[in-house]
């Protein structure tokens, strides 16, 4: 028996962009056909959309959700549509994002193998968007690691590969596949795995997604970014756009700097250092000043006020030394890029309250909560004394 005549057609012909079906099920706006042509979402894949054209009409297909009872193509609207049970259609595929997805997916596969070859890396989840990858894996990579997985992966690219779809029972799956392929062990009647490389490959794994024929028809896999162990790629126009992008930023700070490369870097992580040092210093300065609020505080309407003007100072230093405030106070700061911060350690004066009543009267952005709150005044003059003017309203 061969297990490809019971497959659906987005594994059986991925390359199929249209078909004629029959409409079996309608159940609001769903519409169930007897041919599987879309790909529904799942294994990090968003489903298939495309259109259902009969009499003339083109009906939006936005999704696709596999049931036990079959896949539902969901659609704009059926009350009005004139689909009927039995009715023969045409499914059109959206080709550009159905293709898009075969090359994230089929790179995915081989960055995954690379990973596991070169440094025994499990890759853990991956998600596809329109020839964008993001990938967790078991630990953290370095450059010259993540550097290595794109010059080997691309070297495979552009060698060329077979990418085989093979569809087995479960019983030839536990007997030949089990223990030779990567990644997760499947417990499905019918097994679909993906190969790469022709004879017995070089990469095999279980996978229900769209692949393409051969690796060569992917233009490239190109990093956008990495952080721990997640990591994003692009793929195709995606990534040489991006990368020509970064380019074109590279030569332009080259030409501020006067430095190039290795030097342009290592001049910038040390600004960077110089920053977090300055930061540091500005949060040691905050502390010793908010110990001293008792003897710089005024009272209005009965409550203790300190305001202070601090045009260095930033969210994270005054969340961080605010932890430390004595208790009965509103502490008011002018900030850095013109916010305006209020601390509140008195339970009965809410600073975001405060902060609500300034954003109502200047049209100004902020929020926060009880405890803490902000406001860009930027175009406002003389803010600290629009302050106490509302501090005025509390008793």
């Amino acid at each position: 028996m061969n297990m490809n005549d019971f497959s659906p057609i987005y594994w059986s012909a991925p390359y199929q962009k249209e078909v004629l079906a029959k409409v079996i099920g309608i159940n609001k706006h769903e519409v169930k056909v007897d041919k599987a042509l879309f790909y529904p979402s799942g294994g990090g894949q968003l489903s298939d959309l495309g259109l259902i054209v009969y009499q003339q009409q083109d009906i939006k297909v936005i999704g696709i959700e596999k049931r036990e009872d079959g896949n539902w193509l969901q659609i704009d609207s059926v009350g009005d549509s004139g689909l009927e049970e039995g009715m023969e259609v045409l499914l059109q595929l959206d080709w550009d994002r159905r293709y898009s997805f075969m090359k994230s997916h089929s790179s995915q596969h081989l960055i995954s193998h690379v990973l596991k070859r070169l440094f025994d890396i499990e890759t853990l989840k991956a998600n596809f968007d329109d020839e964008k990858i993001d990938i967790e894996v078991s630990r953290n990579l370095s450059e010259a690691e993540i550097s290595e997985v794109l010059q080997e992966s691309n070297q495979l690219i552009n060698e060329g590969a077979e990418v085989i779809s093979l569809i087995v029972d479960k019983d030839e799956y536990k007997n030949k596949y089990r223990d030779v392929a990567r990644g997760k062990v499947s417990n499905e009647n019918t097994v679909r795995l993906i190969q790469l490389g022709e004879g017995e490959g070089y990469d095999l794994t279980c996978c229900g997604g769209v692949h393409v024929k051969n690796l060569s028809e992917i233009k490239g896999i190109f990093l956008d970014t990495f952080k721990g162990n997640s990591l994003k790629f692009f793929i195709d126009k995606h990534g040489i756009d991006s990368v020509n992008r970064q380019r074109i930023l590279m030569i332009n700070l080259e030409e501020i700097t006067a430095k190039k490369g290795e030097k342009l870097v290592e001049m910038l992580k040390n600004k960077l250092n110089e920053g977090k040092i300055l930061q540091e210093g500005n949060l040691s300065l905050l502390k010793m000043v908010f110990s001293e609020i008792a003897y710089r505080s005024q009272e209005i309407n009965g409550n203790k006020i300190v305001f202070f003007n601090l045009p260095e100072i930033d969210r994270q230093a005054l969340q961080s030394a605010a932890r430390e405030l004595e208790k009965g106070f509103l502490i008011v700061v002018l900030g850095r890029n013109d916010i305006l911060y209020f601390i509140s350690t008195n339970g009965e004066l809410s600073a975001k309250k405060i902060n609500d009543i300034i954003i109502e009267k200047t049209g100004s952005k902020g929020g926060g909560n009880k405890g803490f709150a902000q406001v860009n005044v930027k175009n406002i003059e003389n803010p600290l004394s629009l302050v106490k003017e509302v501090l005025t309203m509390f008793n």
